[in-house]
């Protein structure tokens, strides 16, 4: 953002601050439901809040507190919360009032605030902390829309709740979730009743003596998605399984082609009617029907408000997911034993169904993919560094990880790392790149790391550049808590080590559930102190990193993880999990 750009958002948002500040609801109500967008969440969403205060910013900021700490009219403290949300994120501020108390015409735009967490978190402990207050939050959410029974209240909490809801930025704690995956499914399942969107089945039986099983699978866009999604069903009995690719309308020919060999039929759903993509899935009288992209995050998203509705006799999810869904709809929920704890079955809703072990198996379609010739001069590293790598995503990186990649920097001078955080499959933007990036080179300055030791890579169009630059690396580091998954695929098979920290959930167990499948083990730790003294250990000894590239070579040339899939495995337990369902269904 240039200087300009700052001057004229700052000014706009002092503007915005002083229009709720006069408490006149109509007027805050009028700019949140203008036909070109809710301002105040525009205002919110511009990165605005990531911008240092200024003191014209702080006496506003502080009679805000005022209000909030001191007025009596629920109205007026409403509109102070809005004015300083715009300069401050929900998890730090104290409220003062309750969801119950808040003037209907400005209730959809205070909980779509109160759920706006930020996209990346400087302070240690703070995405714990907003975590606490998304957690809170719905609780106060679920429990007003039970409790007051009135419609338009109800509608403008869910109307809110729907576009507001994200966790992408929080759920990488390392944390159980299952109570807010319950909550927001409640809440998903709600909206879409109140709506008249839903269209639940009672599937009839089957008809006895025939074998082959209708499986229905609901196709994601993104390549990781996808190759996972692949990777479950490549080696499933196709004389068993009959499987039907549901594709959305808008980008159906571009889906269709990552599994072109995998599907015996492609349907087109209606993705902006989400009734008639109901009834249409429900008119294909399936056995089973999958879920193949990431149903627990936002909540308009059509395959999750399909999922939440029963339109076969079995629903399945899977680590695409990267939490237990919540929906009572979702019968089981196919992962590894090696990716799942010991008390996992008590953090799911849906019965858990583990293969033997690890699920992190990655079919990419298009067929294997040659890396791009590169050099260290082409992106600016030093030939006699040594040179470290991550692709963790933008939304994982918190001050804990960079924390831990400072200590390693500092104990090794002649290291550089280069970062990939921006993947598409996540998002097609990632807001307020700059503060991100200053928040990095001031972690790694306490340190005595100099900026010139960080390099980023910007989105690329394919792979083939990733596996360039990891074809030059010494050592390729996984994040955490929320571990890598599909993108350790590129390191391994480029030979680049990898060194991993595995945690409890299954989200942050995935990496190291790869590793310890294919054995290599030694490269798995289990706290943040582990980690930065192996990563050290073998930026510090040559033969020991050399040791472990070839070991790594070794494994994946005779493991073929790109090449094989565990559908056989996935198969088996789709039929036993068909027959308990049918079993029970009878009685």
């Amino acid at each position: 953002m240039d200087s300009d750009s700052e001057r004229k958002l700052r000014e706009l948002r002092l503007n915005l601050a002083e229009v709720c500040l006069e408490g006149r609801v109509d007027r805050i109500a009028a700019l949140c439901r203008n036909p070109a967008g809710d301002a105040l969440m525009t205002m919110i969403n511009s990165g605005v809040r990531h911008l240092a205060m200024t003191k014209s910013d702080q006496a506003v900021a502080e009679r805000c507190h005022r209000i909030l700490s001191v007025e009596h009219d629920i109205g007026r403290k409403v509109a102070a919360y809005l004015a300083l949300s715009l300069f401050s994120f929900p998890h730090g501020i104290e409220r003062s009032f309750d969801i119950i108390d808040i003037p209907t015409p400005l209730l959809g735009t205070v909980i779509k605030i109160l759920l706006a967490v930020p996209p990346f978190f400087t302070r240690d402990g703070a995405r714990r902390r907003a975590l606490a207050h998304v957690e809170a939050t719905m609780q106060e959410i679920h429990k007003a829309v039970t409790v007051i029974d009135e419609a338009e209240f109800r509608d403008e909490v869910l109307n809110g709740f729907m576009d507001g809801y994200s966790v992408t930025a929080i759920y990488a704690e390392d944390v159980p979730l299952r109570a807010l995956a319950q909550r927001r499914a409640d809440l998903i399942r709600m909206y879409l009743e109140r709506q008249g969107l839903v269209r639940d089945i009672t599937p009839a039986a089957r008809i006895g003596g025939n074998s082959v099983i209708r499986l229905g699978l609901l196709c994601p866009g993104t390549i990781s998605e996808t190759a996972a999604v692949r990777g479950h069903l490549a080696g499933i009995d196709r004389d068993v399984f009959q499987i039907i690719a549901f594709v959305p309308d808008e980008a159906a020919t571009t889906v269709s082609a990552g599994f072109e060999d995998i599907a015996d039929d492609f349907i087109a759903l209606p993705v902006n009617d989400i009734a008639h993509a109901a009834e249409i899935v429900a008119g294909e009288n399936l056995d089973i029907l999958m879920m193949g992209a990431n149903a627990t995050n936002t909540c308009r998203f059509p395959w999750t408000l399909l999922m939440a509705q029963r339109l076969a006799r079995l629903q399945v999810a899977m680590h695409s997911c990267s939490l237990t869904t919540g929906f009572p709809t979702i019968d089981i929920f196919i992962n590894g034993k090696l990716n799942e704890p010991e008390d996992a079955q008590d953090e799911h809703t849906e019965e858990l169904a583990l293969i033997p072990g690890s699920s992190n198996h990655y079919l990419f379609s298009g067929g294997k993919l040659e890396p791009t010739p590169l050099t260290r001069e082409q992106i600016g590293i030093p030939d006699a560094a040594l040179m470290l790598v991550s692709g963790a995503n933008f939304f994982k990186i918190g001050p804990d990880l960079i924390n831990a990649w400072a200590r390693i920097l500092e104990n090794t001078p002649t290291a550089h790392l280069l970062m990939y955080p921006f993947n598409p499959n996540w998002t097609t933007h990632y807001p307020h790149k700059e503060g991100f990036f200053r928040f990095v080179q001031e972690r790694f300055a306490e340190r005595g790391v100099g900026i010139e030791r960080l390099h980023v890579l910007e989105a690329q169009p394919n792979r083939a550049p990733i596996l360039g630059v990891l074809k030059l690396a010494d050592l390729y580091l996984d994040s955490f808590p929320y571990s890598g998954a599909v993108s350790l695929m590129d390191p391994l098979a480029m030979g680049c080590p990898p060194v991993v920290r595995e945690g409890h959930t299954a989200r942050c167990r995935q990496s190291a559930a790869l590793l310890r499948e294919i054995g290599l083990d030694v490269l798995v730790t289990r706290s943040t102190d582990d980690y930065v003294t192996v990563v050290t250990r073998l930026l510090q000894d040559h033969s020991l990193r050399r040791e472990m590239a070839e070991a790594v070579l070794d494994v994946t040339k005779y493991a073929h993880l790109q090449e094989t899939g565990i559908g056989q495995d996935v198969g088996n337990l789709l039929q036993s999990a068909l027959k308990k369902k049918l079993k029970t269904a009878a009685v």
